[in-house]
């Protein structure tokens, strides 16, 4: 239970990554480079809510193992590894000079978005396989998080009793959802 958590928490801080690098590639090619009348400019506009929602999907099936939704996000991942095209046409010779000053930053976003986009697929396969293993129920039936024995009345004042130590609760544990 506690190894396909963890999966879950890294497809989770994945996709928050993936959303960081898209909106990074986007941004500086729609503000900086592209042409407003150019077809790749609406091409790429375009391609922003489709990822938004294909991210926003990926984490509700992820979430609430919905097989359907995961299946058509994890496709939409592997067709969306087909915009590496892009990083081509950085350095085509025909359109070099549209992306001369940005290139170098434009090179590095796209190519840490393509690998964290794939390991996002690959993380998304081991999540979807451990669909229906139970650990959805294990989130919805989480355990309480004050231990039985502490120094709370069933007020929730600090109470003291001989021998106790006086000190803060334990919280909840951290978790990157």
């Amino acid at each position: 239970m506690k190894t396909m958590y963890q999966w879950y928490q890294i497809m989770i801080c994945l996709l928050k990554f993936d959303f960081f690098f898209f909106v990074g590639v986007t941004m500086q090619l729609l503000i900086i480079v592209l042409q407003q009348n150019s077809a790749e400019f609406g091409v790429t506009v375009a391609a922003i809510p489709v990822v938004l929602i294909l991210l926003i999907l990926c984490g509700l099936a992820v979430q609430r193992e919905i097989k359907w939704i995961m299946t058509i996000s994890l496709v939409m991942m592997l067709a969306s590894l087909s915009y590496l095209y892009k990083l081509v046409r950085f350095y085509q010779p025909a359109s070099r000079d549209q992306y001369l000053t940005t290139r170098a930053s434009l090179t590095t976003f796209t190519i840490v978005a393509f690998i964290l986009l794939f390991a996002t697929f690959a993380v998304g396969l081991r999540c979807f396989a451990d669909f229906d293993r139970g650990l959805q129920a294990s989130k919805v039936n989480a355990l309480p998080t004050r231990p039985k024995y502490s120094n709370y009345d069933s007020a929730g004042n600090m109470s003291q009793r001989p021998g106790s130590q006086t000190g803060v609760p334990l919280g909840p544990r951290i978790s990157i959802e």
